[in-house]
This record gives C-alpha cells, structure tokens and sequence, in this order.
C-alpha cells in the first residue's frame, strides 16, 4: 500500500503502491498506511526530508468515491478526511522539507496531498494532468485543495480550475506555479531529492509571516469586487440545486480572508455538507456509478467473442453520417464513408476534416494524428466500397423506403453477414430488420448529434438481432470511446420518446396561453442547460410535427394526449416559422442574438394570469419521468442506472438530480404520485400515474437503493 525507505542521505521515501490495482487511491487503508508513513518520517531525527512518490502510472487518483458514496451524514464524510488533513498540515509545519515528485496524474485527493508538499516536480508527460475536479462529481475538494490551491497560484485562476473541475497539462502547470519544475521522467525521484537536500528549512508561503496573495487579498477593494461579481456569474451557470458550486464559492470567499487553519475547518464542514447532499450522491451513482458500469459493458452477452473491427463502412455523408465516419477514423479504423454522389461524400470528408483541424487549433489532436485520421477515410459513390466491411452504419434519410434500398446494396457489396446499423432516431428497429435477409445482424445504433461531442449511443435490440449482433455492436460503440445503453424497440425507442414528451409539454404549455419566457426559464430553474422551445427551433417544427404524429398514432404513455402540442407546431410552421433553420420560429435570431418573435402573442394569445414557475417546472420535469416508467412499463428500457445515465448524457437531463427516475426518489415517490394526480386535475390525464408506480409509493421501493 505505501512504500517506505529512508536512503543513506537521511531522505525518506514514502512511495504509494496500490496492491490491488493499478492506481492509487487514498482509501481508508492507504490513508492510515500513509499516515503511519509520515509520521515515522516526522519522528525519525535522522530523517531530512521526505519524496513521497508513486509506483503506479499516476501519482494518485484521489479520494475512494465509493467510499464517500457510502458515507450518509456530514459527520461521517468530515470523519474520512480528518485525519489525513491533520497529517497533511502536520507535514508541512514540520520543519523538514517535502517533496512531490509526480510520474503521472495527480487528480483530486491526490494534488491535495501534492499541494501540502513544499516542492513539486512534474516528470515531463504530456499525458500527465492536474487538477481538482471534484466538482464534475457534485464534491468540493476536502483535503484543503479550496484552501492551498488559491494562496499557491491566486484566487482568480484557482477559482476557474476548482468551479470548473478541468484538469490541466504538466505545461499549464508549471505555468500557473502549481508545479515547480518539468524534469525528465528518469530524473524525477533525483530531482526532488536534491531539491530536499538543498532546502533543509522548507516552509509553505502561507505559514510566513507577510504572506501576500499572488492576484489580490480577498479583502482588498478588488478582492471584494470578484466575489461580488462571481456569485451572479455562478447562478447564471449552477443553479442552486447544485450545491457543489455553492459551498465552493463560500469557502474560497470565507476561509481565503482567514488563517490557513481556519479556512481548512471552513472546508472540512462545507465538504461533510455537499458530499451527503442528494445532489452529489445523484452525481457520483449517475455520472461515475452507471457510466464506470456501461464503459465495462455490464448488459453485454456473454460468451460471445469479441468484435474488432478493422474496416467499416458509413452510408449517409450528411451532419450524422459524417460524425460517425469521424469517430470511426479518429478510433483508428479505415472508414468507408458512401453517399449518392462523389460530391455529397467528398463534402462529408471536408466537414470531417474541418472538425479535426479545430481539435488540433484546441491542441485536442497533434497533426500528425489529424492527418492520419483524415487518410483512413475513403469517400465515394460506389457502393462497392463497403467490401470487405465488417460493420455498415447506415445513416440516411428517415425513409423506410429509402433504407430498404440501401440495406439490399449494402448486403451486395458487402455480403449477407456484414452487420448493419441502423442509425435512426425513431423507426422501428424489428420493421426495418424485415428488409434484410439477416435480421438476426440487424441492431440499431442512434447517435447523438454532433457526434464528435455527443457521449452516448443508444443500442436498440429488434425483436430478431441475435446475442452475437448485440455484443458486438457493444464492442463497436466502446471502440470508438463513446458510451452504449441499450433499450428494446419501441415507438420512439427510449430517448427520442422522452424527449418528445419534454418538448411536448412546452408546445402544450405554449398553445394554452403560458408565457415562452417562463417555459424557458423554468427548465434553466429545473437544470436543463437550454428551454424545451428553444430546443424546438434547433429541431425545426416540421420535423417535430413529424416526430409528434407519428407518437400520437402510436398514443402510448403521455403522447395519450398530444392535440394541444401537434396544434401549437403546426400553427407555427403555417406562419412559415419552421424554426431556427427558416425564418426563425418562437425566437428570432438575428445578428446572433435570440428574441422572442414579435408576432407570437397574436398565435398564442398569453393568459391573464400564468401560472407559478415551480408549476412549470413540474411539468417538464415529471413528465419527462412519467414517460420514462411508462417505457419501463412497456418493457423498452429496464435498468434504471442506465437509464438515469441515458437521460444525463442524451439530452442533458441535469446531473445533478441524477436523471429522469432519481428526480422521482428525490421527490419522494408518495409526493410525486400526489403532484401527478394534482398536475393531471388540471392539465389532463398524461399526467396520470402508472399503477407500477402507484404500486411501488404504496411499498416505498425506490428505483435506487441510495
């Protein structure tokens, strides 16, 4: 767990290595062993100094987040950090000096240690980063990152890195001063060790005497300035169900005024606060939980070999076409990228292009990879290309009509057991499966627009598509970084239904009367990174008509009533306002600004009295629940991990209220089946509960066990 020598120079070296894995993570076990560690080095007067070091790739990956997932009260979290936190303050007031010498990432827990050191040494990686991104995980950091990151480097920049949780490179390190040198991976140990020998009397600036902040005192008439403008700024970008931000802020502007002892007690209670608060336990079992769960594949079959593809092929060169063919390049794969003529593909090939030589300006992508990427892809009109494929995503037009013709030419080309994919957002899988020979190599594969960004891929199962098709699409999606959740099929399969019913309630509340600026700005209030009307714009309201049709036929779950909506959308596009695409559609834009349209209130005519924001926002927010438990319900989707998961990352379902079925824990299931029953009195019966959900309020079974 921790290595420890002392060397024949009175330098000790205190090395973690995680036995039972392959990074280091500061669990209770390896806090006590480093504890233990330390204080033996503190103790031993013909100790020096101390190197702590790693024997793993990293340096240290920071706190056991199960651990503090665990952990249900504040006294019980602040417990798990207080002993390694008096350990840390203890080393760095000892008098011997303490070096860091980092061989790879220090994230989190581990830069805090990192911090509490009084030199840093970086090997010189470019895949090593540092940072603190507790707050991804709805945490703030515990270990004194709030307190010593900010009197190292200034409040200003240490403010951004810990709001923002970004990690940076060894480069950006040393320029920001968090690091104190960039050696040779080979000279690292020796270079703090040297460091230890040179300054026998090592103190930490903020334990001196004149300690003076790098940017600003946080008192100083600037100081005051920053944080009086930095709490609008955070709630135009949090909203205050995410506590993590908060509690941030209140540390950094209470505990930076005072004493470093006094801001480590400051930090310590806001951390016991937010860690056993449901935004960061939503936070921890949605976006690290489910998500560690689905990049291992946890709903693959078994005992089916593993797929690796070497060549695959992408029909369609459009926005989605081209992003799949992207991801397939830039996952080292030679792509086959078809489109009707040698001009529709090449112009896909160049918006490939485009796309990578921004991510080498953003320094995401060396040259070097861009132009390999960029070499692996062939683009035509002949089908004949897609020979020798293992794997065709096909990605047209949503016809059945024309996807039929394009599965025979792609069975001709590539022959009868290629697997095929279908990238659709909303026909069904086992209907389109009928029109191949091989339905049992059919699968759905539904991207998310644009796909160089978007995490998830939704893996729809036809009715037909064998265990072996399932895995290896599954293999398929991991290969290209992306993450996979799989549903049955189904009307709208999982997403595209539940976003429908989001953006259905909007137009709803949009044809009763209900002001656009309170729909938007409610679901800002609920979390949603962009207003449901805004949304519709970007998707354009002949289409939507479309997508709605179609759910009302099928009339399941809340598109049972959908008059209200299909009438508000195709109003607007009788006004020619098809959406952003066109003219504009509620809003329009112009000189890059977005304005309600003028004439809006003649279509829509506002009620006299609106309705309360926190109404609003129970509209969207529930029936986006509803209409999930209605697919589980109906047998589309089942694991609710996965599906709280599917909701965060397919259309930004906040984080951190953990998705669509932690909303209804969080709720309480008792009061979300009363608020239904009140919403569906006034508003129709959509909002009528499920009787599984009615069942599971009577028993109090929760979707999660936490």
């Amino acid at each position: 767990m921790i290595d420890y020598s002392v060397n024949g120079d009175g330098v000790a070296q205190i090395i973690w290595n995680n036995p039972n894995g392959p990074v280091n993570v500061k669990n209770a076990e390896a806090r006590a062993a480093f504890v233990r560690a330390v204080d033996a080095a503190l103790a031993d007067t013909a100790v020096v100094g101390i190197v702590i070091g790693s024997a793993k790739r990293d340096f240290l990956a920071g706190g056991d987040i199960d651990e503090i997932y665990e952990a249900r009260t504040p006294e019980a979290i602040i417990g798990n950090v207080r002993d390694i936190g008096a350990c840390l303050r203890r080393m760095e007031r000892s008098g011997k000096p303490v070096a860091a010498a980092l061989n790879g990432s220090a994230l989190g827990g581990g830069l805090e240690l990192a911090l509490a050191c009084h030199y840093r040494v970086a090997a010189d990686d470019s895949r090593l980063r540092i940072g603190l991104p507790e707050a991804t995980l709805g945490l703030i950091p515990g270990a004194g990152g709030t307190q010593r990151l900010p009197r190292l480097i200034g409040i200003a920049p240490a403010s951004k890195l810990l709001l923002d949780g970004k990690a940076v490179g060894v480069k950006e390190a040393k320029a920001l001063g968090i690091v104190d040198a960039v050696v040779p991976a080979d000279q690292l140990l020796e270079n703090a060790r040297d460091w230890v020998l040179a300054n026998p009397q090592a103190v930490q600036p903020w334990d001196t005497r004149n300690f003076r902040y790098r940017d600003f005192e946080p008192q100083s008439r600037e100081g005051r300035w920053f944080f009086f403008y930095a709490w609008p700024k955070l709630r135009g970008k949090s909203p205050e169900g995410d506590l993590a931000p908060g509690a941030l802020m209140h540390v950094l502007a209470q505990g930076l005024e005072r004493g470093i002892d006094a801001g480590l007690e400051i930090e310590a209670r806001y951390f016991g606060m937010v860690a056993a608060s449901p935004s960061a336990k939503n936070r921890i079992r949605t976006s690290f939980k489910a998500a560690a769960a689905a990049r291992k594949l946890a709903r693959r079959p078994s005992d089916e070999t593993t797929f690796a593809p070497r060549r695959v092929g992408v029909v369609g060169a459009g926005l989605m076409g081209a992003g799949v063919a992207l991801a397939c390049a830039r996952a080292g794969l030679q792509t086959v990228l078809v489109d009707v003529t040698d001009e529709a593909a090449q112009r896909g090939r160049s918006r490939i292009a485009k796309t990578f030589d921004g991510a080498v300006e953003r320094k995401l992508m060396t040259p070097e990879a861009r132009d390999a990427a960029i070499a692996r892809i062939e683009a035509g009109s002949d089908m004949d290309a897609l020979a020798g494929c293992d794997l065709v995503v096909e990605a047209v037009v949503e016809s059945p009509e024309v996807k039929s013709q394009v599965f025979r030419k792609i069975a001709q080309a590539a022959g009868q057991q290629v697997l095929i994919a279908s990238n659709t957002s909303s026909l069904s899988i086992t209907e389109l499966a009928e029109r191949v020979d091989q339905p049992a190599n059919f699968i759905g594969l539904h991207f998310f627009a644009p796909v160089d960004r978007m995490q998830l891929v939704e893996v729809i199962l036809g009715s037909r598509t064998s265990a072996t098709t399932h895995a290896h699409a599954l293999d398929f999606v991991k290969l290209l970084g992306k993450t996979a959740v799989v549903v049955n099929d189904g009307p709208g399969f999982y997403t595209s239904r539940v976003v429908a019913a989001y953006t259905r309630e909007a137009l709803a509340m949009l044809g009763e009367g209900v002001s656009p600026a309170l729909i938007d700005n409610a679901a800002f209030i609920a979390g949603m990174p962009i207003g449901p009307l805004a949304m519709a714009d970007l998707t354009s309201y002949d289409l939507l008509t479309d997508i709605l049709s179609s759910l009302a036929t099928a009339a399941r779950g809340t598109a049972c009533e959908s008059g209200m909506a299909l009438s508000a959308a195709k109003r607007l596009v009788e006004f020619e306002r098809v959406g952003r695409k066109g003219k504009g559609g509620v809003y329009d834009y112009q000189d890059g600004a977005k304005v309600l349209w003028a004439g809006l209130s003649e279509v829509f005519p506002p009620l006299a009295q609106q309705p309360d924001v926190q109404e609003v926002v129970q509209r969207l927010l529930h029936v986006q629940s509803l209409e999930t438990i209605h697919a589980i319900d109906e047998g589309i989707a089942e694991d609710a991990l996965e599906i709280d998961l599917a909701s965060v990352l397919g259309w930004s379902f906040p984080a951190w209220r953990g998705g669509v079925l932690a909303h209804v824990d969080d709720t309480g299931l008792q009061e979300f089946v009363r608020q239904c029953d009140a919403l569906a009195e006034r508003h129709g019966r959509r909002f009528l509960s499920p009787a599984s959900l009615r069942r599971r309020a009577e028993t109090g079974e929760t979707f999660h066990a936490h």
